[in-house]
């Protein structure tokens, strides 16, 4: 892997997310840069985790003592950074971050969101203190004024030649429409093509609180959810034994999802419910599949016809490594 960061110094704030924050870091660290990374939240219970996406001002003093104790250590240590990265920010406030920005005056802000503004409502206040700004979301670009940059697969989704042992692979989290939607695809199709599911939840009590809160799920049985994520190996190995990938989108973004590029890094088909891939640089309708969320059909002639490639540009541009260029801006 390229160098390009060579003798860089980088202050990285990212809540937890499938251990994507540690890939990040391995991938700067590999191309030369210094990497002080910390979780953005304070704690990564089910608790704190519900009250900041409810209103953060309830942990305020939670918030700010965390902040305030990295800052005081960082300042002790004398640290310097020539960069300061925030991606997808959840619990920080103005203030806190008006403090990083006066003690760190000499770095550059940047900020990438793989959510929503409309999911992360008090993030769009945190604009004005970034120097470059990012986002997934192409009406969030547009409405913002940030730089559209798509999402990335690592490096263990690169293509493998191993063996299909699955027509169709479905590996997420079971929010929304998601598991009604695979049933439905199941019953039209389990006759004729092989599925594997693995839907997943944080914890047992969101499970019950979904079951007891949510319509749509008090039909979904315990035994078909997991309360332990897949690691990246185990999904990995997965899609690389999987003809086909599904994507289903939350509703509420339109930006393509991680499991897109993931699939597009394995050189596997996609079905997606997300229509806005059409205008993406990398469509092949012989390799993407949009379907329609309620009422969910598979072309099989989709199925049957043959992969075809992608360019090694493409590729390269959507790799955690192009992402990082992007990023940081270089060449």
């Amino acid at each position: 892997m390229a160098s390009d960061l060579k003798g860089v110094s980088i202050l990285f704030f990212c809540p937890k997310f499938f251990n994507y924050e540690i890939e990040i870091i391995q991938n700067l660290e590999a191309m030369g840069a210094t990497v002080a990374g910390f979780d953005d939240r304070p704690s990564n219970t089910v608790i704190t985790k519900t009250l900041i996406r409810l209103d953060k001002r309830f942990l305020k003093r939670q918030i700010t003592k965390y902040y305030k104790t990295i800052m005081l250590d960082l300042v002790k240590a004398k640290r310097h950074f020539d960069y300061v990265l925030f991606l997808n920010p959840e619990s920080i406030t103005e203030d806190i971050l008006a403090g990083y920005k006066k003690q760190f005056a000499a770095a550059k802000f940047i900020l990438y969101m793989w959510d929503s503004f409309k999911n992360r409502k008090s993030s769009d206040s945190l604009l004005p203190f970034f120097d470059s700004k990012f986002t997934f979301d192409p009406d969030d670009a547009k409405r913002y004024n940030l730089i559209l940059r798509p999402l990335f697969y690592t490096t263990i989704y690169k293509a493998q030649n191993r063996k299909e042992i699955f027509d169709l692979l479905f590996v997420g989290t079971a929010h929304s429409d998601r598991y009604n939607f695979i049933q439905k695809l199941k019953s039209k199709t389990e006759s004729l093509i092989n599925i594997k599911t693995c839907f997943y939840i944080n914890s047992k009590l969101l499970f019950w609180g979904k079951k007891i809160m949510a319509k749509d799920f008090r039909k979904v049985p315990y035994s078909d959810i997991s309360f332990n994520s897949l690691s990246h190996r185990e999904n990995a190995d997965l899609v690389h034994q999987s003809k086909a990938i599904i994507d289903i989108n939350h509703p509420k973004q339109i930006g393509l999802t991680m499991r897109t590029f993931e699939t597009l890094g394995a050189q596997k088909k996609l079905i997606t419910t997300n229509a806005h891939v059409l205008n993406y640089d990398f469509y092949n309708k012989n390799n993407v599949l949009v379907i329609n969320r309620q009422n969910p059909v598979i072309d099989m002639e989709f199925l049957k016809s043959e992969f075809i490639p992608n360019t090694p540009e493409t590729l390269s541009k959507y790799s955690i490594e192009g992402w990082i260029r992007d990023l940081f801006n270089l060449q």
